[in-house]
């Protein structure tokens, strides 16, 4: 009858208000992990650096600590607005920078923790959604991340615009064993990132080399 109808559909639209708060902490999660993981591992090797260059380099000393001093509070910044995206429900997701400049500068970041990047951009340069430009930051972010952990000190990133997704592929040589293909919480979070877009992420060593490849359609239903 029509009460069991309402009684029902009450019970569903409850159902889907919990699974989205569930799918948001998930999502604060995945982002937590990202920054607070990328700025750790640059704090650690550039503390490292700051030690060694004290004596016979102190302006490189000085650098690596000014670059520490920077990551550490951008980070706070971030996790602050994540810690008031969980506060306030349902309110705006935390901004993640997309914008060109944001990208460069997170390489110049890994640079300057001493990993040599290479870059190459290809295709029809194009807008992107937030949702793209997101997701296409927390990647590189997270595969240079690796990269610095697990590689010999390089890393090379190709950015191709294609004509329905843009495509994001990082490769570096290893010399410990590579992340699992499937396992790891920062693979894992990128593989769902992408797969929320329509996208694909795979990811996985082979003979000394890992290599990391997303690809992002434009025509995302995430704003």
């Amino acid at each position: 009858d029509l009460a069991e109808r309402a009684r029902r559909a009450e019970h569903e639209a409850e159902r889907e208000r919990r699974l989205a708060v569930v799918e948001e902490r998930l999502r604060i999660a995945r982002d937590l992990h990202d920054s607070a993981g990328h700025a750790i591992n640059v704090i650690l090797v550039q503390a490292g650096a700051a030690r060694l260059l004290r004596d016979r380099d102190p302006e490189g000393s000085g650098r690596a600590i000014v670059t520490i001093e920077q990551v550490a509070r951008d980070t706070i910044g971030e996790i602050d607005r994540l810690v008031r995206a969980l506060r306030e429900d349902g309110g705006p997701e935390p901004r993640t920078p997309a914008d060109p400049a944001a990208l460069e500068d997170l390489v110049r970041r890994h640079r300057a923790a001493g990993l040599v990047v290479g870059t190459d951009v290809g295709g029809a340069h194009r807008a992107l959604s937030g949702g793209v430009a997101g997701a296409a930051y927390r990647i590189l972010q997270e595969g240079l991340t690796n990269a610095a952990r697990h590689g010999r000190g390089s890393a090379q990133v190709a950015v191709q615009f294609e004509p329905r997704a843009l495509s994001i592929t990082i490769t570096n040589p290893t010399v410990e064993r590579a992340p699992a293909a499937g396992g790891g919480h920062g693979i894992v979070g990128m593989r769902e990132r992408a797969a929320l877009l329509g996208g694909t992420l795979e990811a996985g060593g082979r003979q000394g080399v890992f290599r990391l490849c997303a690809r992002l359609p434009y025509d995302s239903l995430t704003p």
